[in-house]
């Protein structure tokens, strides 16, 4: 009997790099830009990240303070007058044309409509469904108040994560774990970092970037950005209490994200996901020897890793021009989105309150929500169903409910949806990630109906 022929580990090379700079000035720059990142979004004081500071108490309420609900109103403005004016005055070509050039009617009628309903809410006449405060003050008062600010901030300080040589180094060292368990490179670990600590829209701005880059393939782009972009402590923390649980809130926290997971590397493996192509931003192929490369954690591999940080932070602009460019692509970026999340948004959120639709669309999935034990199971599958056009709806709807199992099976499965029209589906498209709207609609499904059964168990065995 022939014994069983064991792989060698794959050694990688790691010759010392090639630096433009001198090594200790490659080092330095590594070393301050990353630790400026790390200590932005992952270091907390007085309780509180910094990141959040920043963009929350210093830009949102110091800098634009009061401006906050006129900017927001004026934004599907200024791009419906860009959309006029580039395609039916402008003759020439300019900044302002080249901006819009990719533009279509579709998009024409989302800015207006933006501008009819941000118009309508700010001055508080028209349709009740675009100015009631279970649409238009979700989607303006509440939901863009933190989009403003918080997409110019992560476009800002995101680059001290990815552009001095951080991603190569904890790639090098994260990959023979993230690339078996869930098909993608080890460094798209931060990107799930990145929205656990800012927010769900901040991991997908990321995963965006490092797509055109060329770090990711279409298929790693589509997954990491439907799948990684959790939702941010804070957030998480509000909703618990705002069910009433926030007593169990480490436990719940801890259970959403072992459930996110797992549920991760089962869609990573099916359809839509697996059907998306192998390709990078560029059309340069992925080839199956790329994905095997890196899997087996050695000391040379941590070495190469360490080495290509080095080669990218010579290569890296300056911190200040860096962080302004960023700044100044997230806040058009911002310009870009809010009206659509305003058209888009207040119409879902207007489906679920004034119409039907949603609950005669819960009618058939109700019994299988009952089957499973789960009390209130009506208010449940409704509850279940608009967690795709918004996430606080669902906590909103089952608030009220007298048994904690359905609030924490409501929440839990509305968490690990991921995906919701006003907050992740919208900013995968815009943001430049090639993923079709059907395709995101789809794995919404799929992710559903994963996470149903089990969070059902888990009601049972906590609050049953």
């Amino acid at each position: 009997m022939k014994e069983a022929v064991i792989p060698k580990p794959v050694v990688v090379p790691c010759d010392d790099p090639v630096l433009k700079n001198p090594y200790w000035k490659c080092l330095l720059k590594f070393l301050l830009a990353s630790g400026l990142g790390i200590t932005i979004f992952f270091v907390p004081i007085k309780g509180r990240l910094l990141f959040e500071v920043i963009y929350k108490d210093f830009f949102l309420n110091m800098v634009l303070g009061n401006m906050v609900q006129p900017l927001i109103t004026l934004c599907p403005v200024i791009m419906l007058s860009g959309y006029i004016y580039s395609n039916h005055i402008c003759r020439g070509d300019n900044a302002v044309k080249r901006f819009f050039e990719e533009d279509t009617k579709f998009h024409f009628v989302l800015y207006l409509l933006g501008s009819i309903f941000a118009i309508m809410y700010y001055f508080q006449f028209g349709w009740e469904f675009a100015y009631s405060e279970k649409t238009g003050g979700v989607m303006i008062g509440e939901t863009l108040n933190f989009t403003i600010s918080i997409v110019p901030v992560a476009g800002a300080v995101l680059p001290l994560l990815a552009g001095y040589g951080l991603l190569e180094a904890i790639g090098a060292f994260l990959e023979p774990f993230m690339r078996p368990v869930f098909k993608v490179p080890g460094k798209s670990a931060l990107d799930t970092i990145a929205s656990i600590v800012g927010a769900a829209v901040v991991g997908i701005m990321f995963t965006a970037s490092l797509y055109k880059e060329k770090h990711y393939t279409v298929k790693e782009a589509f997954f990491i950005s439907s799948s990684f972009s959790l939702n941010s402590v804070g957030y998480c923390a509000f909703l618990i209490g705002y069910v009433g649980l926030l007593d169990d809130f480490g436990l719940i926290f801890l259970l959403y994200c072992i459930v996110t997971y797992a549920v991760a590397a089962i869609v990573c493996r099916i359809p839509p996901i697996s059907k998306y192509p192998d390709i990078y931003s560029d059309g340069s192929v992925q080839t199956t020897e790329m994905r095997k490369e890196n899997l087996h954690l050695n000391p040379a591999q941590i070495k190469k890793g360490f080495n290509d940080a080095l080669v990218k932070a010579d290569n890296a602009p300056g911190l200040l021009p860096e962080m302004a460019r960023g700044f100044m692509d997230g806040c058009l970026i911002t310009l870009r989105v809010i009206p659509m999340v305003i058209t888009i948004g207040i119409l879902g959120l207007a489906v679920s309150e004034f119409t039907p639709i949603i609950k005669f669309l819960s009618i058939p999935f109700t019994p299988f929500i009952s089957m499973l034990g789960i009390p209130d199971a009506s208010i449940a599958t409704q509850a279940i169903l608009v967690g795709g056009i918004d996430l606080f709806l669902p906590s909103i709807l089952v608030s009220g409910s007298q048994y904690a199992a359905t609030r924490f099976f409501v929440l839990m499965v509305s968490l690990v949806q991921v995906l919701y029209i006003t907050e992740t589906m919208l900013p995968i498209i815009f943001f430049g990630i090639p993923a079709k709207l059907k395709d995101i609609l789809s794995l919404w499904v799929v992710r559903t109906l994963v996470a149903i059964p089990v969070v059902a168990v888990l009601t049972h065995i906590l609050y049953l």
